[in-house]
C-alpha cells in the first residue's frame, strides 16, 4: 500500500455467519431505475427468491400488497414502482443526497423475510467523445457534465479488523468537508467495508472502484480463474444497491507496468512466456470481469474501465485521452510548475510527500525520545527508498530549509501542499479538457510520511486544508506565463455567476499599490478566463515584497485569492505580531499587522476549520474549533525562515 508497513494479516476478520431457511430463503433483491425525469421515477425491483415448495407469497411494501406464485427451485421475478414528483440524489457539492428507504416484507403462511432497500434516483454516464486532440474521459450526473474532485483512498489500517466506525465516519466527514466528491478506492487495498459504501451514498460521494489487482501479474490457470470469477460475482452483488458506485475498473497499473515498467527484460522472459502472461491478463480483465458484470447489472449501471491509468504517464498520449496517473513529478524529480503544462484529461493519480502532522509523530516516540528527523524511528516510518532526497530537493527549489524538526515538519506539509495546489488548479482551470483530478493519497495505514492528506490518526495536514480551497465550487487561480498573469475563475455551481472583481497589488504591510476592476459573468460548470495582467501592475513595488489580491463578489457571496508574484523562499517577509482574541470555549478571532505567511495553529487536541493560511494585515479572521481550545500556539513561514537565516 504505497508506503504501508510488511505485516503477515492472514485471519479471518469478519463476522461467521450460519444461515438457515425453512421454505423460503431471499437470495438477491436490487433495483434498476427505469425511467428518470423530474415529473416521475419508474423503479423495477428484481427478486431471485429460493422456494423449498410450489406456493404463494405476499410481498408488502410502502403501503402495498403484492401476491406472487413461487414454483419449488430458484424464482426471478420483478416489481415496477412509479415514485412521483422524484427527488434526485446528487454528489456532495452539487445538491441534496436523498436516500429513499424502502422495507419488502415477503410472507408465507407463517414464515416472513424482511429486507430494507436504501437507494437514490440519480443517472450516472461515463462519457468518451473522440475529439480533436484525443478522446474526453468524464462523466455525467443526472445529464450535467460533473467536475469530479477528490483522492484515492488505501485501507486504514495493517489490521482492517482495528478500523471501526467512527474511522469511518472521520474519515469520510473530512473528505465531504474538503469539498470532494469522489474516492477512488485502490486495487491494491480491499473491497471495503459495507458502512463505508453507505456513507458514501449518505455524503455524496462516488466511488471509484478498482477491483483487488495492482501492479504485478496474475496466475492464469483455471483454478484462479474460477477464484476471480468468484469473487466478482459476490462483490458486484454486494456493492451493486450503493448509489455511490460511479465506475468499476478492473485494476490498478496493470496495463501501464506492462507497456512501459520493462518487466520482460527484468525477469527474463521469453517470448512465449510473455504471450502467456498476456493472454492471461486479457483474460482476466477483458473477459471475466467484464462478462460478469454484463451477468449482473444493468446497462445503465455497467460502467467498466479495464486498468488504470489506461496509458503510462511517459506517453503524450496519456495526456489527450482516458485516465492519467502523472508521476513526473515526484518519481520523475520534475519541477511542481510540470503540473501546469502536462494536464490529462482525467487525472486519477499523483502527488507529493509530506510529514504527519506533529501529533502523529509524537505517537511514534516515547517522551525519552528526542524528535530528530534523522532518529532511527523517522527513518522507519519512510519506506521511499529516496522519500528524503526527494524532499530536500524539492523543499531546496522552493523554501529555505529548516534545521529544527519541528520547523522542518511545518515546511515539508507546506512544500507537499503547495506542489498539489498547483496541480489541482491546473486541471481545474483546464475544465472540459479536464474533467477530474483525483490525488494520491487521502490517507495512511500506518504512522508514517507519505503523500496522504490526511494521518493515520485522521488529523489533517496542510494538504487537506489546502485540498479544502482547492476543491471549492468557486474558485479564483492564476496562470504565470512568461511576464503575464492570466485570472480565472472556475465556478462548478449549476447556476451563473454575476459580479465584480476587483484587483489589487498589496504590500506585506497591506498598502495599496495599485487597483483595477472588471464587472464579470461567470457561466455555471465552466472555467473563465476574466483577465489578463502584466508586470505593469508591481509598478512602484517589488515582487518579493508584495501581492495581487482578487475578490469577487456575486450575489451575497464573497471570494478571495492572493497570489504571491515569488517562490515562498525568495519573499522578504517581516517579523508579524498576531493577536488572538477568544470569542467562545472553541472560536477565536486572529489578526495580524503585517502577512503572516501560512500561519500554522496548533492545538494538538483540536481541529480548526482551517489552517496553514495567509493572514491579511488590517484584516480579522474568525476560526473554529471542533473541541474546546486547551493549548493554542501558532508558526508562520516567517518564523522559520528566519530562523535559518540567522
Amino acid at each position: 500500500m504505497g508506503l504501508g508497513i510488511r505485516l503477515t494479516t492472514v485471519a479471518i476478520y469478519k463476522p461467521i455467519e450460519l444461515i438457515s431457511w425453512n421454505n423460503l430463503k431471499l437470495n438477491d433483491l436490487s433495483y434498476e431505475i427505469i425511467k428518470l425525469d423530474k415529473n416521475q421515477a419508474k423503479v423495477k425491483f428484481k427478486f431471485i427468491i429460493q422456494s423449498e415448495q410450489n406456493t404463494a407469497v405476499e410481498i408488502n411494501f410502502n403501503q402495498k400488497i403484492i401476491t406472487q406464485k413461487l414454483t419449488k427451485g430458484i424464482n426471478h421475478f420483478s416489481i415496477d414502482e412509479t415514485i412521483h414528483n422524484p427527488k434526485l440524489w446528487w454528489p456532495n457539492g452539487m445538491g441534496k443526497q436523498y436516500l429513499y428507504d424502502y422495507q419488502f416484507k415477503i410472507k408465507q403462511g407463517n414464515e416472513q423475510i424482511s429486507k430494507y432497500l436504501k437507494f437514490g434516483l440519480r443517472t450516472i454516464e461515463l462519457v468518451q467523445e473522440k475529439d480533436e486532440v484525443g478522446s474526453r474521459f468524464y462523466f455525467k450526473v443526472n445529464g450535467i457534465p460533473t467536475y469530479m474532485k477528490g483522492a484515492n483512498y488505501i485501507p486504514q489500517d495493517n489490521f482492517v479488523s482495528r478500523v471501526s466506525k467512527n474511522d469511518y465516519e472521520k474519515l469520510i466527514n473530512s473528505s465531504v468537508e474538503a469539498n470532494m466528491n469522489m474516492i477512488r478506492i485502490w486495487g491494491g487495498g480491499i473491497y471495503e467495508d459495507d458502512y463505508f459504501y453507505e456513507l458514501c451514498d449518505e455524503k455524496g460521494l462516488l466511488v471509484w472502484q478498482d477491483f483487488m489487482y495492482a501492479c504485478v501479474f496474475y496466475p492464469g490457470d483455471q483454478d484462479f480463474l474460477n477464484n476471480v470469477k468468484q469473487e466478482t460475482i459476490d462483490q458486484v452483488n454486494r456493492l451493486k444497491n450503493h448509489t455511490s458506485i460511479a465506475l468499476w475498473c478492473g485494476n490498478n497499473e496493470i496495463d501501464e507496468a506492462w507497456k512501459n515498467w520493462g518487466y520482460q527484460k527484468q525477469m527474463g522472459w521469453s517470448k512465449q512466456d510473455s504471450l502467456s502472461i498476456w493472454k492471461d491478463y486479457q483474460t482476466t480483465f477483458h473477459h471475466i470481469i467484464p462478462n460478469v458484470l454484463d451477468s449482473i447489472l444493468p446497462k445503465s449501471e455497467n460502467r467498466y474501465w479495464p486498468s488504470s491509468p489506461s496509458i503510462g504517464w511517459r506517453r503524450k498520449e496519456s495526456l489527450t485521452q482516458g485516465d492519467s496517473h502523472y508521476w513526473g513529478v515526484w518519481w520523475g524529480m520534475e519541477p511542481f510548475e510540470t503540473y501546469e503544462k502536462k494536464v490529462p484529461r482525467f487525472a486519477s493519480e499523483y502527488g507529493f510527500q509530506g510529514m504527519p502532522t506533529l501529533k502523529t509523530v509524537k505517537s511514534m516516540f516515547s517522551e525519552k525520545d528526542t524528535l530528530s528527523k534523522n532518529s532511527a524511528i523517522i527513518l522507519a516510518h519512510q519506506k521511499h527508498p529516496k522519500g528524503w532526497e526527494t524532499i530536500n530537493e524539492y523543499m531546496q527549489r522552493d523554501y529555505v530549509v529548516p534545521t529544527d524538526f519541528v520547523q522542518y515538519n511545518y515546511v515539508s506539509q507546506l512544500l507537499q501542499a503547495r506542489g498539489i495546489q498547483l496541480a489541482i488548479e491546473a486541471h481545474r482551470r483546464a475544465k472540459p479538457y479536464n474533467m477530474g483530478s483525483l490525488y494520491w493519497q487521502l490517507n495512511d495505514v500506518w504512522p508514517v510520511t507519505s503523500w496522504s492528506s490526511l494521518d493515520k490518526l485522521g488529523n489533517w495536514k496542510a494538504l487537506h486544508y489546502q485540498v479544502k480551497r482547492s476543491f471549492e465550487n468557486v474558485l479564483i487561480s492564476v496562470e504565470k506565463e512568461e511576464n503575464v498573469y492570466k485570472i480565472y475563475i472556475v465556478n462548478d455551481l449549476l447556476k451563473n455567476l454575476k459580479g465584480k472583481v476587483k484587483f489589487s497589488v498589496v504590500d506585506f504591510n497591506g498598502n495599496t499599490h495599485w487597483t483595477n476592476d472588471k464587472d464579470v459573468i461567470i457561466l455555471s460548470n465552466s472555467s473563465t478566463k476574466i483577465m489578463e495582467l502584466t508586470d505593469e501592475i508591481l509598478k512602484g513595488s517589488s515582487s518579493t515584497k508584495a501581492f495581487l489580491r482578487i475578490e469577487f463578489e456575486s450575489n451575497g457571496e464573497k471570494y478571495s485569492r492572493n497570489y504571491f508574484f515569488e517562490k515562498p523562499k525568495d519573499l522578504a517577509l517581516t517579523k508579524s505580531t498576531i493577536k488572538i482574541k477568544k470569542i467562545s470555549h472553541n472560536q477565536f478571532e486572529i489578526s495580524t499587522n503585517v502577512l503572516a505567511k501560512d500561519v500554522y495553529l496548533l492545538d494538538e487536541n483540536n481541529q480548526f476549520d482551517d489552517n496553514f493560511f495567509d493572514l491579511i494585515p488590517n484584516e480579522s479572521r474568525i476560526i473554529s474549533g471542533k473541541n474546546t481550545i486547551q493549548n493554542l500556539k501558532n508558526y508562520s513561514l516567517y518564523d522559520t525562515m528566519n530562523v535559518k537565516n540567522q
